[in-house]
C-alpha cells in the first residue's frame, strides 16, 4: 500500500468524538483488566471488563463487534475510556426507573418480553425499558434454550439497577413449592452436596441436589484448571458432589464449587519452587500483560512487561530460561523475570 493510500485510509477515521457518543467497537485485545477496541478513531477505546458479566466475558473473543458509549474522550494515555451503557446526566433520571428501583427494594416482578439473545444471556423489555437477564439467572428449565423466549412473556425480578448507567439486571424468580424452599433454608454454607447433572451450559452446569434443591456450578469453579468447555467433561445425569459457597435467594438456587471440595493442586507442585530459582519453559502467550511460560508440571509462569527489556522479542513457542521472582497463590501463577548472562558467565536480573 502507497503513502498516498495510507493516509487516504487515516483520513477516513473519525477526527471526533463526543462524550455520549454511541459508538460500534470491534474487540482487537483482552487483557487481565480491560477490553480493548478499535472504534474507527484515531485513538484506540478501553472499556473496564467489569461492566461485563460473567457470561459475557465467557463468550467475548477478538473480532466481535459490540455498541459502546463514550464516556471520557481522551485520558492521559490518549485513549478512549467507554461503557456499555450510555450515563444518565446528573438530575435527568428517566421517571421510568422508578417502578424498578421500588420493585428491587420490595422484590417484586414484572412481566417482560424476551427480545433478543445477547452475550450471555437475553434482553428483555418490560414497558419502554430494556435490561439484561443472565443465562445463570434463567430458570432451569429454559437456561439451554434462550432462544425460545425471544417474543415470548418472561416474569423477572430486579437484582441490579443503575440508572445512571443504564444498567438493569434482571433474575427469572424460580416458583417452587414451600417445601423445596423449606429445604433451601436449611442449606448452610460449606455444606457437601450431591446431585445430578441437569443441564450444561457455555457458562457451567445446572444441578439438581437430591433434595430437589436447584444448584449451578459456575465454570470458574468446577476444576482449578482453567475449564474451556464444560460439554467435554460433563453430560446431563451425571452424579456429582459439591460444596456450597453460596444461596441465592433471588432465584431459590444454591451456587456450587466442585474444586473446593478438592486439594488445589498448585499449591503442592509450586512448593517446589522458590526465588532466584532457574527455571525453563515454552512461551504460550505474549500479550500487553507480559510473556506466559508454561513450566514443567504444566504450571503457568509469567514475565511481566515491566520486567521485559524494551526491544526483547519474545516468541509463542520459543523455549526461554528464567528466573523466579514470586509465587502468586491467589492468581495460581509463578512470576518470572529474564535469566540473562554476561559473557563472563555472571547472572543477573
Amino acid at each position: 500500500m502507497s503513502m498516498a493510500d495510507l493516509l487516504a485510509k487515516q483520513d477516513l477515521k473519525k477526527l471526533s468524538i463526543s462524550r455520549g457518543q454511541e459508538l460500534t467497537g470491534e474487540v482487537v485485545g483482552i487483557t487481565e483488566s480491560e477490553v480493548v477496541f478499535d472504534l474507527g478513531t484515531k485513538s484506540e477505546g478501553i472499556l473496564p471488563k467489569k461492566d461485563f458479566l460473567d457470561e459475557q466475558l465467557k463468550s467475548l473473543k477478538v473480532g466481535d463487534k459490540l455498541p459502546v458509549f463514550v464516556t471520557l474522550v481522551e485520558n492521559e494515555a490518549g485513549q478512549v475510556l467507554l461503557s456499555l451503557r450510555k450515563a444518565t446526566p446528573k438530575g435527568m433520571q428517566n421517571p421510568k426507573w422508578d417502578k424498578f428501583q421500588a420493585a428491587f427494594k420490595e422484590g417484586k416482578t414484572f412481566s417482560g418480553k424476551g427480545v433478543e439473545v445477547n452475550k450471555g444471556g437475553l434482553i428483555v423489555e418490560v414497558g419502554e425499558v430494556r435490561g439484561f437477564l443472565p443465562a445463570s439467572q434463567v430458570s432451569l428449565s429454559q437456561a439451554s434454550a434462550l432462544d425460545d423466549l425471544v417474543g415470548k412473556d418472561v416474569t423477572v425480578t430486579v437484582i441490579e439497577i443503575d440508572p445512571s448507567q443504564n444498567r438493569l439486571i434482571f433474575s427469572q424468580k424460580a416458583n417452587v413449592s414451600e417445601e423445596v424452599k423449606e429445604k433451601l433454608g436449611k442449606i448452610k454454607l460449606g455444606d457437601k452436596v450431591t446431585g445430578k447433572v441437569a443441564a450444561v451450559l457455555p457458562f457451567g452446569i445446572f444441578v439438581t441436589l437430591s433434595d430437589g434443591v436447584e444448584g449451578l456450578v459456575h465454570v470458574s469453579e468446577i476444576s482449578w484448571e482453567k475449564v474451556e468447555d464444560p460439554a467435554k467433561l460433563f453430560k446431563v445425569g451425571d452424579e456429582v458432589s459439591g460444596q456450597v459457597i453460596s444461596v441465592d435467594s433471588n432465584t431459590n438456587r444454591v451456587n456450587l464449587s466442585i474444586k473446593q471440595t478438592k486439594d488445589d493442586p498448585f499449591l503442592a507442585v509450586a512448593n517446589k519452587y522458590k526465588k532466584d530459582d532457574i527455571v525453563k519453559g515454552v512461551v504460550s502467550k505474549v500479550s500487553s500483560i507480559g510473556v506466559f511460560i508454561t513450566l514443567d508440571d504444566s504450571l503457568e509462569g509469567l514475565i511481566h512487561s515491566s520486567k521485559i527489556e524494551q526491544g526483547t522479542i519474545y516468541e509463542v513457542g520459543q523455549k526461554i530460561t528464567a528466573l523466579v521472582d514470586n509465587i502468586d497463590s491467589l492468581k495460581r501463577r509463578i512470576a518470572l523475570v529474564p535469566f540473562i548472562t554476561t559473557t563472563k558467565g555472571l547472572i543477573y536480573k
